[in-house]
């Protein structure tokens, strides 16, 4: 079973509407950021040159990373082998890339293992961090079209909404990054978005692993073969993961 996902523009003209509006958010959610910093260290705050840095290094950094336009991404493959006991999982980032890294999923349990390939030799990799595999999560709410279907590869789909409240909040916090409850207050809008993903999904496959969703409210129901997500941040574009190749043996 082979997925594809890419980021594609839908609409340049709200996107740049959305980089008008969002960019200066940003550069002053950092700039807070950094004045706090200071301040909890004990710093003296030189707004000058603070303001010349982000100006800068950072501003040309948000213009890379947020405008798909301005680097080329090749669509990333979502390999999935299903063998009786486990199933192994590859993610190929360009066709010229050498897969050497693979994850290892025990059907019974449903433990994730990654190991490093070389020369057919699989070696336990320990080190790297792993996330579940299957997750609840009551933050959101999903709507289903059954009346609006349509056939991925031969299998039988219908439509479902799902509506999640984001948390950036907790992805900062995970790296370690202090955020003060005013700055929190003052962002929440642009911290705690609102994402949509449409899902065409088919109750003819019965699996509880997915390379990029893991909502057990989701998988313990039916398995999603495409889907469309817009993060609640930025307008004009949208990620698609699609089902590119099954073969059953």
């Amino acid at each position: 079973m082979i997925f594809t996902e890419q980021l594609v523009v839908v609409n340049e003209q709200k996107l740049d509407s959305s980089l008008q509006l969002k960019k200066p958010v940003i550069l002053n959610l950092f700039r807070d950021m950094t004045f706090d910093l200071h301040r909890q260290k004990g710093l003296e705050i030189d707004s000058s040159a603070i303001n010349l840095s982000l100006e800068t290094n950072f501003i040309p950094y948000i213009d890379l990373v947020l405008d798909p336009r301005n680097n080329f991404r090749e669509p990333i493959n979502h390999i999935y082998v299903f063998e009786d006991s486990i199933i192994k999982y590859q993610e190929q980032n360009s066709i010229l890339e050498t897969l050497n890294e693979i994850e290892v999923i025990n059907r019974s349990n449903g433990k994730l293992s990654h190991y490093t390939l070389e020369d057919s030799v699989m070696t336990l990799n320990s080190y790297k961090f792993s996330m579940p595999i299957k997750q609840s999560n009551k933050n959101i709410r999903i709507y289903e079209y059954r009346d609006i279907r349509k056939n991925i590869l031969g299998f039988d789909c219908f439509k479902i909404i799902i509506i999640k409240n984001e948390n950036f909040l907790k992805d900062l916090e995970m790296l370690e990054v202090e955020i003060s409850s005013e700055i929190k207050a003052k962002y929440i809008n642009f911290l705690e978005p609102t994402s949509e993903q449409i899902l065409y999904v088919t109750e003819q496959i019965s699996c509880k692993y997915h390379p990029t969703i893991n909502l057990s409210e989701v998988l313990d129901n039916y398995y999603p073969l495409e889907i469309s997500s817009t993060d609640g941040v930025l307008e004009g574009t949208e990620k698609r993961v699609i089902l590119k190749e099954i073969s059953i043996k």
